[in-house]
């Protein structure tokens, strides 16, 4: 019976600090990738999001000679693991819609103080600029 309630517990204990676990990684330290920057503007309209999840760079690039494609690294803020959505939407140069399908969310998942990267390609040559989109995923909806 003892070992019973102490499996139980190990098992309670692994899943609790499961739950908060925090990611190590190692990159180059001279890295030769020169990423070209983009001043982006934000609006946080979910300050709770806005505290949890942080957009640490956006960068972009031109692919298959004249497609815009953009790359945006976010970091979890907190300990704990957590899940968002996001979509990008692409504008051309009149500010009108170059998604030809409304492109649906996307889930992506952190770990603890977790970095991730994030990246889209416009569908079309007319694409100038992007909008990414951002919402917390409660644990309900899953």
């Amino acid at each position: 019976m003892k070992s019973i309630l102490v499996l139980a517990a190990i098992a309670g204990l692994a899943l609790v600090t499961g739950c908060a676990t925090n990611v190590n990684s190692v990159a180059n330290a001279q890295p030769s990738a020169r990423p070209n920057m983009v001043a982006d503007k934000r609006v946080i309209t979910d300050q709770s999001l806005g505290g949890l999840i942080r957009v640490v760079s956006v960068n972009d690039a031109v692919v298959s000679g004249n497609l815009k494609k953009v790359q945006v690294t976010l970091e979890n803020a907190k300990n704990n693991s957590r899940t968002i959505s996001y979509k990008f939407e692409w504008t051309d140069q009149d500010g009108m819609a170059t998604n030809g399908i409304t492109q649906s969310w996307q889930s992506l998942s952190f770990s603890g103080r977790e970095t991730q990267t994030i990246s889209s390609t416009a569908i079309s040559p007319k694409a100038v600029d992007f909008t990414l989109k951002l919402k917390e995923v409660s644990p309900a909806n899953f």
